[in-house]
């Protein structure tokens, strides 16, 4: 018997260790099949992103230069310049400024300094002149434009706010030279055309780089150009600068490789949402800037059931081999008692830690695939979405839809009851130049009760009119509590438009976002307190709607064409909570009947029996709290909980009456009961496991 126990155990050891490894082998190389497929396609869009910012600078770079040989091959009269000038600057729209700087007395040796500006108004085609050197002494050290050019070169120059653009620009700086007799080329002055860095944001915000990845742009030096935080720019952060404030000592390796033109990939704590990333970086050619792009690892296209199944699988297998290897080393098959009951707490042990890897893959792989819609986290995204239903109207020749960038910010979430939510915050929209006056403006809320809305503002910028209300509704939502107290869930905000007689489709104002990454919880205050539950994600979404009637609007059946606006809001169950205030009574009933099972065999039925009493009240009272609170319609997780305490409760005095009977069990008197005792804690953990396994298989 014993030889069969440790040959079996040693089978069972082998099997469940070659078959883990290779389970384990085949999950790690479609990872990292995975993971490459996924690097070198998010290397080829910063790769793309690059040539296109490099394509945009290298227009400047070109305009700036040729002007700047005009000037230093032969010296043009002051009209000639500024036309010149002129004519250069409205080769793009996107050049803002420039001008013809010279050195002092370079101009005119009875004139000490001579700047020729012209600034483009209200981002139309006309421009206005000044006289810089009127206005302040640009050779002073704070005018990089001016004194880093004549001293280093043709460059470009850091970002700054220019009030009058209401944008940030940036300006490269090209030389023109005068030759001396000696025939050596010494600096006269500089030709300058500013751009706006909303040209070069665009690029980098139309990049797909998941729910939650963002772009950045620094200087050659590390200065931030873009960043989603616009503190970054605003304040003239550098990359060292963050750097040593969060501890990351990514940046300084790209800061270094930003100085000698390098890119790479590296594997990164995100300090901006605190997850695992990728840092992708590339030098711009032209002007030796840096693109960075941070994509979240777990926002990879996974087949998140799939990988959660496989893990499962594995952690089954790994418990396997752990248990009989500890039989093995341990001898528990001698049945000596001491190996027995450490065989007994390291079986425990590993089923434990077993209970605790599955229910970390049911908080962290858990799919949201059924979420039907478009997910909106990018403005390429948007932009394409919007596009296909133009398309589509034009194919059906329905007119194009009216597209109205709504925004959302929710400062109030409270549970009103288990499936009643109170939701509080506020709404607003943008309104073009071109939106009919006769058209209803404003929004509505689908599946509400208790809808309040009231007007709070209204401004008008460059023809385009913004809304904003304050709203608060209750919802009824439909949580899954079969999970209890595992959930991870959505519940969504339906925003339909006011206007209902023609077609109005409402988007996401992505632009009044500072980051829209979805673990980022755009649109969600962060101070929301949500008692027992945290905020995992929040997202925009549109869904094409398939009503089954026309709401009495003939004239517009063509509605079902165009989608609707949603906004989510991602919970989670803080299960620690959960866990201690519902499984307390449950390990303390536990222990008391672990406690009655080591008693001696002489203790009286009647004792028993009323000890196991108690604690069935106790865990009933338990159970039935737990069931008034929660309104699931099927057994849900820890419910399987209290069924196994229930059975422990009734071996424990079915036992006691054995024994009173004097009915002969060999396994209950084997070694004076030593296997049922040293087994109670295995099994008991055993079956929880199995339970937990299953469940979330």
């Amino acid at each position: 018997m014993v030889r069969w126990m440790s040959w079996a155990a040693l089978l069972i050891a082998s099997i469940s260790l070659l078959a883990a490894s290779l389970l384990s082998y085949q999950y790690v190389v479609n990872k990292d099949a995975l993971d490459e497929t996924a690097k070198d396609e998010l290397k080829r869009v910063t790769s793309q992103a690059v040539s296109q910012i490099d394509s945009v600078l290298m227009g400047v770079t070109r305009s700036a230069e040729r002007l700047a040989s005009k000037i230093g091959n032969h010296r043009p009269s002051e009209a000639e310049m500024r036309a010149m000038l002129r004519r250069t600057l409205q080769e793009s729209e996107n050049y803002f400024g420039g001008t013809i700087t010279f050195r002092p007395y370079g101009y005119d040796e009875n004139r000490r300094l001579y700047s020729a500006y012209y600034t483009r108004q209200d981002g139309r085609g006309t421009f206005s002149f000044q006289r810089l050197d009127e206005v302040y002494d640009y050779t002073s050290s704070e005018y990089d434009w001016y004194v880093d050019a004549m001293a280093k070169g043709s460059r470009w120059g850091e970002p700054y706010w220019d009030e009058a653009a209401k944008s940030y620009l940036v300006t490269y700086s090209a030389l023109f030279y005068e030759a001396t007799p000696d025939d050596i080329q010494v600096p006269l002055g500089v030709v300058t055309i500013d751009i706006s860095m909303n040209q070069i944001r665009s690029i980098i915000e139309s990049l797909d780089l998941g729910p939650s990845g963002f772009g950045a742009l620094t200087t050659r030096e590390g200065s931030y150009l873009y960043h989603p935080n616009q503190e970054y720019v605003q304040t003239k952060k550098n990359i060292r600068d963050i750097a040593q404030e969060k501890g990351d000592p990514n940046r300084l390796i790209i800061a270094q490789d930003i100085l000698s033109g390098k890119g790479g990939v590296i594997d990164h704590v995100s300090t901006t949402t605190g997850q695992a990333s990728w840092l992708i970086y590339e030098s711009v050619p032209v002007s030796g800037w840096s693109l960075q792009n941070t994509f979240i690892k777990s926002d990879l296209p996974l087949d998140i059931d799939h990988l959660r199944k496989e893990l499962i699988r594995i952690i089954l297998l790994i418990i396997a081999f752990l248990i009989s290897t500890a039989f093995l080393l341990l001898r528990a098959y001698h049945g000596n008692k001491i190996s027995v009951w450490l065989f007994s707490a390291a079986c425990s042990l590993f089923l434990l830690i077993g209970i605790g890897a599955i229910w970390y893959l049911a908080l962290s792989h858990y799919s949201t695939n059924t979420i039907v819609g478009a997910k909106i986290s990018d403005k390429e995204t948007l932009r394409a979405v919007i596009n296909g239903y133009v398309v589509k109207s034009e194919d059906k020749q329905l007119s194009s839809p009216y597209f109205v960038p709504t925004g959302v910010y929710i400062d109030t979430v409270e549970f009103q009851s288990s499936n009643n939510l109170l939701i509080a915050g506020r709404v607003w929209q943008a309104y073009a130049e071109n939106y009919p006056a006769e058209m209803k403006k404003g929004f509505s809320i689908g599946r509400a009760k208790d809808l309040r809305i009231k007007e709070i503002s209204r401004s008008l910028h460059k023809g385009q009119e913004t809304i904003q209300w304050r709203f608060q509704a209750n919802l009824r939502v439909n949580l899954d509590y079969s999970r209890y107290p595992l959930e991870v869930e959505h519940f969504k905000l339906q925003l339909l438009a006011a206007e209902t007689e023609r077609n109005v489709v409402l988007v996401p104002d992505l632009d009044a976002y500072k980051l829209v990454a979805s673990s980022l919880l755009p649109g969600l205050d962060r101070e929301i307190f949500l008692p027992g539950w945290k905020f995992s994600d929040t997202f925009f979404l549109l869904r094409e709607e398939n009503h089954t009637t026309d709401f009495g609007i003939k004239q517009n059946i063509d509605h079902v064409l165009f989608p609707t606006l949603y906004y989510y809001i991602g919970i989670q169950r803080v299960f620690v909570d959960a866990f201690i205030s519902n499984l307390t009574p449950l390990i303390i009933v536990a222990l008391a009947l672990f406690a009655l099972s080591l008693l001696p065999r002489e203790i009286e039925v009647g004792r028993v029996l009323s000890i196991c009493v108690a604690v069935f009240f106790v865990v009933v009272f338990s159970h039935l709290d737990i069931r008034k609170r929660i309104p699931s319609g099927e057994i849900f997780y820890l419910e399987y909980f209290f069924f196994v305490i229930y059975f422990c409760i009734l071996m424990v005095p079915l036992n006691a009456f054995r024994l009173a009977l004097k009915l002969p069990s060999r396994l209950f008197e084997y070694k004076d009961g030593l296997i049922v005792q040293a087994a109670y804690w295995p099994s008991m953990l055993g079956i929880f496991f199995m339970i937990t396994a299953c469940k979330f298989y």
